[in-house]
């Protein structure tokens, strides 16, 4: 079974391992309609959904669940992928947005990642401008494109400024961009102390960001966490037990 692991916590453990125009239009969500909202049950299998898309539309295929980890594929009208999402935003539900370049029936298939079955939500609809601009940010994090996915992520933070997703993607592309620079010079990142002060500055103040917007959406957990990634950044050292007992 897949175990849920953050993205905070997959940028300490890399530092720790020492590893190594999407779309043009959008539709503002507020003004649009829903092409498809569904709740329903999933068996230890998956679903389909057929929905009627035009070429040019911006779509968002959304789904959430309590119960297991959700996985979303669009299938294009000749039956072939499209698109697949897992995991989204740091958690376990799916979201895919998509460019439709040709008018027609598109299919999406609802599934579970370790064949679990529970109840789910599905919506599909106009993607919203953020989620244009995260989308496009996570697929040049994902390709390598280190300056194009910080320009995104600035993009959707400017967007949703109260999102801290947007502020932990852009200290991983600020992250990605420096081992890159350095690897490009044949040199290895093996402590925080080998980052450039100017990155080190930029992935402390995006994580500080992101930790005071967590505290207030009452996540106290992930905000600790992200503290003590700070630190370890900062002084190069893990952090000590904290008063009292053990963290």
């Amino acid at each position: 079974m897949k175990h849920k692991l953050s993205r905070t916590a997959g940028f300490l453990a890399a530092v720790l391992a020492l590893s190594g125009g999407l779309l043009a239009g959008f539709a503002n969500r507020a003004e649009a309609q829903t092409i498809l909202e569904d709740q329903g049950t999933l068996e230890p299998a998956q679903q389909e959904y057929s929905i009627e898309v035009e070429a040019g539309d911006v779509v968002a295929v959304v789904m959430s669940s309590e119960d297991f980890d959700t996985v979303l594929t669009l299938l294009g009208p000749d039956g072939e992928e499209v698109a697949f999402n897992d995991d989204f935003g740091g958690t376990l539900n799916s979201l895919i947005v998509y460019s439709v370049p040709v008018s027609g029936s598109y299919t999406v298939v609802t599934k579970s990642f370790d064949g679990q079955g529970g109840d789910y939500d599905l919506e599909v609809r106009p993607a919203t401008e953020y989620e244009v601009s995260y989308s496009e940010a996570q697929i040049s994090l994902q390709e390598g494109n280190y300056e194009a996915a910080i320009s995104a992520y600035s993009q959707a933070i400017e967007l949703e400024p109260e999102n801290p997703e947007g502020y932990l993607g852009r200290a991983d592309a600020y992250f990605g961009a420096a081992q890159a620079a350095l690897e490009a010079e044949g040199q290895f990142l093996e402590t925080p102390n080998d980052l450039p002060e100017e990155m080190r500055e930029a992935i402390v103040a995006d994580f500080e960001v992101a930790a005071e917007l967590y505290e207030a959406e009452g996540d106290p957990f992930t905000a600790q966490s992200l503290r003590e990634q700070i630190e370890y950044i900062e002084t190069g050292e893990f952090p000590g037990p904290a008063e009292g007992g053990e963290r």
